[in-house]
């Protein structure tokens, strides 16, 4: 390339850089969608305890979520219903499918559809209204405490689940 085509290149390299706008690119440092932070805790002591083999599966999903001991996760909502259905069951074995002992919570909620720049989209943020734990005959989450209504961010559990 002769030196005045090199000097062009870079004039037309430099314009479409200066062209660009803030706007035009998404920071990693932009918080996506928050989930919903569940915590464990003993019934007795009101202290986090661990649960053993928690399987989270959405309603009509074959997909586990997770399937690990843990003592609090995140979970995703839907972001267009005001409804989302899992099964939690605990000490499950995936060698045997139907082990473990599984209850279903209903979480309700209205969610809200947070603009944040043409490069990011939308965010959604929730408002927790209730939950429900589906009634049987072995239910293993004995109670919930909503800590947190205002889904905005992880950084702290919004629901204590006491089994």
């Amino acid at each position: 390339m002769t030196p005045l085509k090199n000097t062009f290149l870079l004039i037309f390299l430099f314009q479409i850089l200066l062209s660009c706008e803030p706007d035009d690119i998404c920071l990693s440092s932009v918080e996506d969608t928050p989930r919903l932070i569940l915590g464990f805790y003993d019934i007795n002591t009101g202290e986090i305890k661990e649960i053993n083999n928690l399987k989270i599966q959405g309603l009509s999903n074959e997909e586990i979520y997770v399937y690990q001991t843990l003592d609090s996760i995140g979970i995703p909502l839907k972001n267009s219903e005001n409804l989302t259905v899992y099964t939690l069951t605990k000490d499950f074995n995936e060698n045997t499918p139907s082990s473990g002992n599984e209850d279903k919570v209903y979480f309700n909620y209205n969610y809200n559809w947070n603009y944040i720049s043409r490069a990011c989209g939308f965010i959604t943020t929730y408002d927790i209204q209730d939950i429900i734990i589906e009634n049987d005959s072995e239910n293993w989450i004995l109670n919930t405490e909503i800590i947190d209504t205002n889904i905005i961010d992880e950084k702290n559990i919004h629901v204590k689940i006491f089994h």
